[in-house]
C-alpha cells in the first residue's frame, strides 16, 4: 500500500536539508511535486495504475501496483540488449559545453556528454577536451559524465563503455570509469593511449544510471584529456 501525502509531509518535516529519509525501505511511496522528487537511490516511476511513486526498484504490495515495472511479476515492456546510447564527437571543437547523444535504444533517454567539477574547456578537434585535472591521484570531483534513463517499468543494466580517451604530454596518464550504482565509490581503470572497451557491472534497478570518466595522474594542471571519436554504452533493459 502506498503512503499517503500526509506521510510524505511528515518525512519532509523531519529533514530540513534533505526532503527524505535515506532509509525508506523498498515500499514505493508518492513522488514529491517538486525537485528533489525522490531521495538518493530512488527514482520517480509510473505504476501500472498511473501513480507516480519513488522506488528503489524492488516490489511491494499486491495487485496492479505490486511492481513499478508495469505488470505483476516485474516484466519490462521494452526488453532490449545491445548498444544503449552513443555520443559522436565528430565535428566538435573540444571546447563545447556538452554534446548531445547521437542515438539511443528504444525508450532510453540519454543525457548529454559534459564536464563535471572545475574542469576547464580546451580545444581539441572531434572531441570534448579539458584541462584542470588534479595532479597525481584520482580526484572524483573532476570528470566527464553521461546519464541513461530506462523507460518506465524497466531497469537498466550497463556492462561496457566503448571509450577513446587521449591525453597531452602533461595530462592524465590513465583514466577510470565509475557509476552511480555504488555512489561512485569504486572505479575501473581505462587507457588514455588507445581506444578500448571498459567492462563493468552496473545494475540500476531504479532505471537511472550516471557514468563518469575520470582522469588520473596529470603532471600539470594545464595538461589535457579528451574523449574523441564515438562514446557508447552497451547493456540491457530488463
Amino acid at each position: 500500500m502506498y503512503r499517503s501525502a500526509p506521510a510524505v509531509f511528515v518525512i519532509w518535516s523531519l529533514a530540513a536539508c534533505n526532503a527524505y529519509d535515506p532509509d525508506l525501505g523498498p515500499e514505493p511511496f508518492l513522488c514529491a511535486a517538486t525537485e528533489p522528487r525522490c531521495p538518493d537511490g530512488y527514482a520517480c516511476m509510473t505504476t501500472a495504475a498511473g501513480k507516480m511513486v519513488c522506488s528503489n526498484g524492488t516490489t511491494s504490495g499486491s495487485g496492479s501496483d505490486a511492481s513499478i515495472n508495469g505488470e505483476a511479476g516485474g516484466s519490462c515492456a521494452m526488453p532490449f540488449s545491445g548498444v544503449l546510447a552513443t555520443w559522436s564527437l565528430a565535428g566538435q571543437p573540444g571546447t563545447q559545453t556538452s554534446t548531445a547523444a547521437g542515438g539511443s535504444a528504444p525508450g532510453v533517454t540519454a543525457g548529454e556528454l559534459k564536464r563535471g567539477g572545475a574542469l576547464v574547456a580546451a580545444a581539441g578537434t572531434n572531441s570534448i577536451s579539458s584541462s584542470g585535472w588534479s595532479l597525481g591521484t584520482l580526484d572524483k570531483t573532476k570528470f566527464y559524465t553521461v546519464t541513461l534513463t530506462a523507460p518506465s517499468g524497466c531497469s537498466l543494466a550497463a556492462t561496457a563503455l566503448a571509450l577513446d580517451a587521449t591525453s597531452s604530454g602533461t595530462g592524465p596518464t590513465s583514466a577510470a570509469v565509475g557509476t552511480s550504482v555504488d555512489g561512485f565509490a569504486t572505479s575501473v581503470p581505462a587507457s588514455t593511449t588507445a581506444a578500448g572497451t571498459v567492462t563493468f557491472t552496473a545494475n540500476a534497478a531504479g532505471g537511472m544510471l550516471e557514468i563518469r570518466v575520470y582522469g588520473v595522474g596529470a603532471s600539470a594542471t594545464t595538461g589535457t584529456m579528451r574523449i574523441q571519436g564515438t562514446l557508447s554504452v552497451t547493456g540491457a533493459l530488463q
